[in-house]
């Protein structure tokens, strides 16, 4: 790889991991105590389509099903999520967000909103709008290597 595209490449890495600590500093001074991991499972669950159970979620997130199964008792322990059994196979178990973790996804979101409106003070529309999109495909690469 030539030395510009390597910097080029480790510039999105920083940038990216720089998002990521200004999310946890904007979050820590909130009222949102929830680990990342616990969160992304939560979000996992309430954005998909379909009725989530247990490896669905570990196939997304990409972590194995022992590890899904501890961050969705934590989230139950906190009345975040509740366990419902699949009528058509009792052995699984469909995982669904009560309103309590709906409450507090909406109060995430509007957290999110407000970081990305700081981050994306000053630049167009069309900027992001191509920054969004290439960023995606980046996404997409990555995943197939």
């Amino acid at each position: 790889m030539e030395k510009e595209k390597m910097n080029e490449l480790l510039n999105l890495a920083m940038t990216v991991k720089e998002i990521q600590r200004a999310l946890k500093r904007f979050v820590s001074g909130s009222n949102i105590d929830i680990p990342a991991e616990s969160l992304g499972i939560l979000l996992t669950v309430h954005y998909s389509d379909t009725d989530t159970i247990q490896q669905d979620i570990a196939d997304i997130v990409k972590k194995d099903k022992s590890a899904v199964l501890r961050q969705i008792d934590n989230l139950e322990k906190r009345n975040l999520v509740q366990r419902i059994v699949e009528p058509n196979n009792r052995r699984q178990n469909i995982i669904r967000v009560t309103d309590e973790g709906i409450s507090l996804i909406n109060e995430v979101n509007n957290k999110l909103n407000e970081i990305q409106t700081l981050l994306s003070e000053g630049l167009e529309a069309t900027d992001l709008v191509t920054f969004y999109k290439v960023l995606g495909h980046f996404r997409n690469k990555a995943k197939m290597l």
